[in-house]
């Protein structure tokens, strides 16, 4: 199952891309949930899912600087409540394991929040970028 639709698409090519390989990652992790392989795969994509998503927010951060973006300061707050569950998810993989369990929040956090963040949120924010004349 692919959990990236062109519906996605915010129309800021730099942020489309990063958006799609964020979800790609996941759905590898989800994909090799399914085939029973995810207990190897969690720690690896969880650790990529932090970083990159770091990495991708500050970009977003940027260009919402750049373009004076009104929305910033909630945006911001979003990305910050999203790295606090993401490293919550790491540490509860550090001391418990990989786990059923964990693997639904993983799903939760990761494709519900990311899609309906970009959806709703980064939807805003690419419009915005397109109408500064980006």
């Amino acid at each position: 199952m692919t959990y990236w639709k062109d519906s996605l698409l915010i129309g800021v090519p730099e942020i489309d891309a990063q958006h799609k390989k964020l979800i790609e990652s996941i759905d590898g992790l989800m994909a090799a949930c399914t085939k029973g392989q995810g207990r190897e795969t969690i720690g690896k994509i969880l650790a990529f899912v932090l970083s990159y998503t770091k990495e991708h927010f500050a970009d977003e951060e940027r260009l919402q600087a750049k373009y004076a973006y009104p929305g910033i300061a909630n945006h911001k707050a979003l990305h910050k409540q999203f790295i606090a569950e993401v490293s919550a998810l790491v540490r509860e993989y550090e001391a418990t394991g990989p786990s059923i369990t964990l693997v639904g929040k993983l799903n939760k956090v990761l494709v519900s929040w990311l899609a309906k963040h970009i959806s709703e949120e980064d939807k805003k924010l690419g419009e915005h970028i397109r109408k500064k004349g980006a």
